[in-house]
């Protein structure tokens, strides 16, 4: 039986083969409910696991051969090099959920390692604009170095959130939406499109689209992170060369590559559609655009840096630094 306890947003996952009372179930984050939980779940003594059971959901399924190459296909495709035996393992192991296709049909698929009992979920987001390969890149090198490893953290990585767009070499997807302006921000209808032609100046780059969460790549997203419920999202992007976080006030860890720089949110933003909006931290890793991929080690650090920022952002509260 799985054993949820809730804690602020923070998730802790338990594998526990004990019968126990469930009670009442108060709202996640996730969820648009009111608080109704009334009591504590009450269980009996009993053993738990040392590793934490995989998390990822039986509604996703593996994928085809032919899905296999079209993954093997695009993150070879990506700038950098990489390992092509540990590409070919991550394409036989990645995940399909129904809901997750692009608008054009694209399978949009992520790789899950799941780490050690107590751990936090990590999702992490490559490509969601399409004229940002590097950030795939990143992606795909924090996959291979999961390959080998039992982390503390369990991850769940999309390396291509808008697969149409990276074909096409457009920021937006293939009808013309941004997708970083399309989620259902609680401000989204009022906003967006006036921010759009007021700010944006009917930039066709940031269009808002019709409708929040309009587009098949925006559900997509959300699905995963209602079906994951992550303690901290990584949104990587291209070309400013800044870490942002939407999150609470934290000490930020040391990266002598990248400044930490405030960014603020815009409606319809992930920033603003899940801290704002959700309390769910966002880590931005806006890449240098131009610059080739650092080495290796540094990657690494900043895969660390997440980790590290997901366990500080999991023990504090209090105040936001997220622009309103």
């Amino acid at each position: 039986m799985w054993i949820v306890l809730s804690v602020c947003s923070a998730v802790v996952i338990l594998f526990a083969s004990c019968q126990i009372d469930e009670g009442n179930s108060s709202a996640h984050p996730f969820s648009s409910g009111a608080v109704v939980e009334q009591r504590p779940p009450q269980a009996r003594p009993c053993a738990t696991a040392t590793v934490a059971p995989p998390a990822t959901t039986t509604r996703a399924s593996s994928l085809s051969p032919p899905a296999i190459e079209f993954c093997i296909e695009t993150l070879s495709s990506l700038p950098g090099k990489f390992s092509l035996p540990k590409i070919q393992q991550i394409c036989a192991e990645v995940r399909h959920m129904p809901e997750c296709n692009s608008a054009l049909g694209k399978n949009i698929y992520h790789y899950q390692k799941d780490g050690k009992l107590g751990g936090l979920r990590i999702l992490v987001l490559g490509v969601m604009h399409g004229d940002e390969p590097m950030s795939g890149s990143l992606s795909r090198a924090w996959m291979e170095r999961l390959v080998d490893l039992l982390p503390r953290n369990s991850w769940r990585i999309i390396p291509v959130s808008n697969p149409d767009g990276l074909k096409l070499s457009t920021r937006t997807n293939a009808n013309g939406v941004d997708l970083n302006r399309n989620f259902p921000s609680k401000n989204w209808n009022g906003e967006a499109l006036a921010f759009w032609k007021r700010k944006e100046k009917r930039n066709p780059r940031r269009f808002p689209g019709k409708l929040p969460a309009g587009e098949k790549e925006t559900v997509c997203i959300m699905k995963q992170i209602l079906e994951f419920m992550p303690n901290l999202i990584v949104a990587i992007h291209t070309p400013l060369g800044v870490l942002d976080f939407d999150g609470p006030k934290v000490q930020y860890p040391a990266y002598k590559h990248l400044p930490w720089i405030r960014l603020g949110n815009f409606p319809g933003s992930l920033g603003r559609y899940m801290w704002h909006d959700r309390k769910v931290p966002v880590l931005t890793i806006e890449l240098k655009g131009g610059d080739p991929l650092q080495k290796v080690v540094e990657l690494d650090r900043l895969q660390d840096i997440s980790g590290v920022l997901a366990t500080m952002a999991s023990r504090r509260g209090g105040p936001s630094v997220t622009d309103d």
